[in-house]
């Protein structure tokens, strides 16, 4: 018993010093100022949850928890119909026995719910009149149902999932991350999502936080939304750069700059070929060892840089022709790597100066050449 006679005394002293006829205002000025003082009493609710049964009757149960480390007399909590701190209705007491440190104790009362009634709440002392270090822990809330009565507003529930979608002409999409979220109870309205950050999203991966409310209360969760561009660039058109013809059958660096006009890509914009592109193969129109005057033919007309940026191209056309096509197909990609297959024309005029449209491929340098275009008949036995 020795731990509840000091508390008793003090409570004991508490009373004598507030007996008269105090206003509430008093009661409370009264109970501000003992809160200032570190008196080790601390009293708060836990638990709180509401029961029904027929009509508007219903069952409050929950705690009240002595949070401090020795024992406090009695006290009484109120049951309040609305916010007590904005004139909400008393609509019940629990009286509180003595508490040893840390001890519950649990409390089930029925009580009579008023007309639009929203909010039930639970207030420990609620007359105030222990001075508590803490006053924050002292009130608890139950939401009910719309229009009142004694059931009780089920808290929606929020579910998420990753997502990877792709991106449209816009470089951008529309996604949802919800995952079947759901109102239990249906009420008191339809269930609303709302996205944060909302809207289309960009390539990329973006965090996203769905929170889905029933007008009354509200759930979060989170997710991703990834945004893959799989558009490949639309490769530029050909320059048909013309090399004038060579007497000494010279080679000449073409670069894919200097054969065809930069790619267009939805997400990158324009694409500079010298860092996006990458030669393929370069073909001929004429062969390899096709004679360029009455005493001379050259081998090795295509030769591709080791980066395949560039080509090295004999500025030739054959003695008998009508002008050379060299056709140079390259691929170009995106930040993505999303690649397409473009090609360009290098053309040499004849000897006359025609140049020509091109008649298909006789000879060929660099990757998935087509059929019977490898070196002509005198060169590879040289």
């Amino acid at each position: 018993m020795s731990l509840r006679r000091p508390l008793s005394l003090f409570a004991s002293l508490l009373l004598l010093g507030g007996c008269g006829t105090e206003s509430a205002e008093e009661r409370a000025a009264v109970g501000e100022a003992r809160s200032a003082l570190h008196t080790g009493i601390d009293l708060s609710v836990s638990g709180l949850g509401v029961t029904c049964s027929d009509g508007a009757v219903a069952t409050v149960t929950g705690a009240i928890v002595n949070e401090a480390p020795t024992g406090i007399d009695p006290s009484v909590a109120g049951i309040y119909a609305g916010d007590p701190a904005q004139g909400g209705t008393l609509l019940a007491t629990v009286n509180v026995p003595w508490l040893v440190g840390k001890e519950r104790y649990a409390f089930e009362v029925p009580v009579q719910v008023p007309e639009g009634a929203q909010q039930l709440f639970v207030v420990a002392d609620h007359v105030n009149f222990f001075p508590e270090d803490s006053e924050e822990n002292n009130t608890g809330s139950v939401t009910l149902a719309a229009g009142g009565g004694c059931l009780v507003n089920q808290a929606p529930v929020a579910l998420c999932q990753n997502v990877t979608v792709t991106a449209d002409a816009s470089c951008g999409a529309t996604a949802s991350i919800d995952n079947g979220s759901y109102d239990p109870d249906g009420f008191p309205q339809p269930l609303s999502l709302a996205y944060s950050p909302a809207g289309v999203y960009p390539v990329g991966t973006t965090p996203v936080t769905l929170t889905v409310s029933d007008g009354m209360d509200s759930a979060s969760c989170s997710a991703t939304v990834t945004v893959v561009d799989a558009t490949p660039p639309v490769a530029g058109a050909s320059k048909d750069l013309v090399l004038p013809r060579s007497l000494s059958a010279d080679y000449k660096t073409v670069t894919l700059a200097d054969c065809a006009q930069p790619a267009a890509d939805t997400c990158g914009g324009t694409l500079d070929l010298q860092q996006a592109g990458s030669i393929v193969r370069v073909e001929s129109d004429e062969t390899e060892d096709a004679l360029f005057s009455l005493a001379l033919f050259k081998c090795r007309d295509i030769v591709l840089s080791a980066n395949r940026k560039s080509a090295q191209l004999r500025a030739e056309s054959s003695l008998l022709g009508n002008g050379r096509v060299y056709t140079v197909v390259y691929s170009v990609e995106d930040a993505s790597g999303n690649a397409t297959l473009g090609s360009c024309k290098v053309k040499v005029p004849s000897l006359q100066g025609v140049l020509s449209v091109g008649v298909g491929p006789a000879y060929c340098q660099g990757t998935d050449c087509p059929a019977g275009t490898g070196g002509g008949l005198l060169c590879p036995l040289l």
